[in-house]
C-alpha cells in the first residue's frame, strides 16, 4: 500500500508540473441510503432538483473517454452511495476497459450478487469502505441504521478474502468517539487496514439539516497526535517534538505587512486533479465550489483548462505565512473555503486543532522522557 501511494504521489507531481489531469474523481451520485449525522455531500431527489439531474451513463462514459485521452489514469468513483445507481456496472465497465486504475468509495451496505460478481471478475485498484463503529447500536445513532453494520461488515471480509485491497475509513464524531479504541481493536482483529479521519468539514455542500455539530478543535488535535503516537511509536514523537520546540523557539516570520499574498495552492487539487459533481459540474476538489466549469457544455479538455488556470490564480491566507505553527498545521484550500468562505481568510477552527496537537506531541514526549 505505502508503495502504490508513493508511486501514484510522485506521477501526480510529475503530472501537476505539466498540468496533465492525471487523477480525477466522478461523483456519481449524492443519494445514500444512510443519513449519517456529519455528511456534507448527501441530498435527497427533492433537494436535488433546484442544483440539476444526475448524469447518465453514457455522460459519465463520455467524460471518462475524454478524460483518459486529456491524460487521466487514476478514476475515483464515489458518492453518496454510488452503488445505488441501477447502470453503476455500465460505467464500471466502461471505465474499467479504459485501462484505468479504479477506486471505489462506499458504505458497503449495497453490493448487489450483479456489483460482487462484477468486482470479483474485474477488480478495482481499491476498495474504500465505511465503517462508523464496532456496532449496530452505533450504526443507528450516527448513521440512522442499525443493520448497515451487519451489511458493512460482510462486505469487509468478503472484500478482504478475495485480496482486494482495501482501506476501512472512519470518521470520529461526538457519536462515536468514545468507541474508537474498539474500532481499532476490531480492525486489527479482522486484519482490516484502518484510516481514521478526525476533522470534520462543515457541511457547506447541501442545507444542513439541524446543528452541525463536531469535536472541539483541541480535542481533535490531541486525538490526532494520541494516534500518531501509537502508529509511529515513541522515538518518531520525541523527533518531532524537538522540531515543534525549536520552530516555538525560533524568530518570528516575516511580519505579514511584508507579505503582499499567501501561498499558491500545493496540494494537486485543479493542477493534476479534479473533481466532476454528481449534476456534471467541474471543480479542483470535491470540497471547493469555485472555480466552477461545465465539461459537458464545453468539453472536458477546455474545462480542465480553465480549472487549471484558475486554481493557478489562488492566493491563500497571508496570516499562514508568518505563523511558526505553520510547519505542522492540516490547513489547505478546501478548509479555508470552508471555514470560511474564502480562500484569504484564518480558519480558526483548524488552527486551534494545531495548536492542540503540537501540544499534545511535546506532553507525550514529556511522558516518554519521564518514563526512561
Amino acid at each position: 500500500m505505502e508503495e502504490n501511494i508513493a508511486i501514484k504521489e510522485r506521477l501526480q507531481r510529475k503530472a501537476a508540473q505539466a498540468g496533465i489531469p492525471i487523477s480525477g474523481t466522478f461523483e456519481l451520485t449524492p443519494r445514500c441510503n444512510l443519513q449519517c449525522r456529519m455528511c456534507y455531500v448527501r441530498m435527497t431527489e427533492a433537494e436535488m432538483k433546484p442544483y440539476g439531474s444526475e448524469l447518465t451513463a453514457s455522460q459519465w462514459i463520455s467524460l471518462g473517454q475524454q478524460a483518459h485521452e486529456a491524460g487521466m489514469l487514476f478514476l475515483l468513483l464515489t458518492g453518496g452511495e454510488p452503488f445505488l445507481r441501477p447502470d453503476f456496472s455500465q460505467i464500471y465497465e466502461a471505465m474499467y476497459q479504459l485501462g484505468l486504475s479504479i477506486s471505489i468509495n462506499t458504505n458497503g451496505t449495497m453490493l448487489s450478487e450483479k456489483n460482487r460478481l462484477l468486482l470479483k471478475k474485474k477488480p478495482p485498484a481499491q476498495l474504500n469502505v465505511t465503517l462508523y463503529g464496532p456496532e449496530a447500536s452505533t450504526y443507528q445513532s450516527l448513521c440512522g441504521s442499525a443493520a448497515a453494520f451487519t451489511n458493512t461488515m460482510n462486505t469487509l471480509r468478503w472484500a478482504r478474502d478475495l485480496g482486494f485491497l482495501l482501506n476501512v475509513n472512519a470518521t470520529v464524531t461526538p457519536w462515536n468517539m468514545e468507541q474508537i479504541s474498539r474500532l481499532e481493536a476490531l480492525a486489527e482483529q479482522e486484519n482490516f487496514r484502518l484510516r481514521l479521519t478526525f476533522y470534520n468539514f462543515p457541511p457547506t455542500r447541501r442545507e444542513q439539516k439541524g446543528e452541525f455539530s463536531r469535536l472541539p478543535p483541541e480535542e481533535v488535535g490531541r486525538m490526532i497526535a494520541r494516534r500518531e503516537y501509537r502508529l509511529r511509536g515513541g522515538d518518531k514523537i520525541s523527533l518531532w517534538a524537538n522540531g515543534i520546540l525549536r520552530s516555538d523557539q525560533a524568530a518570528p516570520r516575516v511580519p505579514a505587512f511584508e507579505v503582499p499574498e499567501g501561498d499558491p495552492v500545493r496540494c494537486f487539487a485543479g493542477r493534476s486533479q479534479f473533481w466532476v459533481n454528481w449534476n456534471g459540474s467541474m471543480t479542483p476538489c470535491g470540497m471547493l465550489d469555485v472555480p466552477v466549469v461545465s465539461p459537458l457544455t464545453e468539453g472536458f479538455l477546455p474545462a480542465w483548462e480553465k480549472i487549471r488556470q484558475e486554481t493557478a490564480k489562488i492566493r491563500l491566507c497571508s496570516d499562514c505565512i508568518t505563523c511558526k505553527e505553520r510547519d505542522t498545521c492540516f490547513n489547505c484550500p478546501a478548509v479555508m473555503w470552508t471555514e470560511t468562505g474564502s480562500y484569504h481568510a484564518r480558519p480558526d477552527y483548524m488552527c486551534r486543532l494545531n495548536h492542540g496537537y503540537r501540544q499534545e506531541i511535546l506532553a507525550i514526549a514529556e511522558e516518554i522522557k519521564t518514563a526512561q
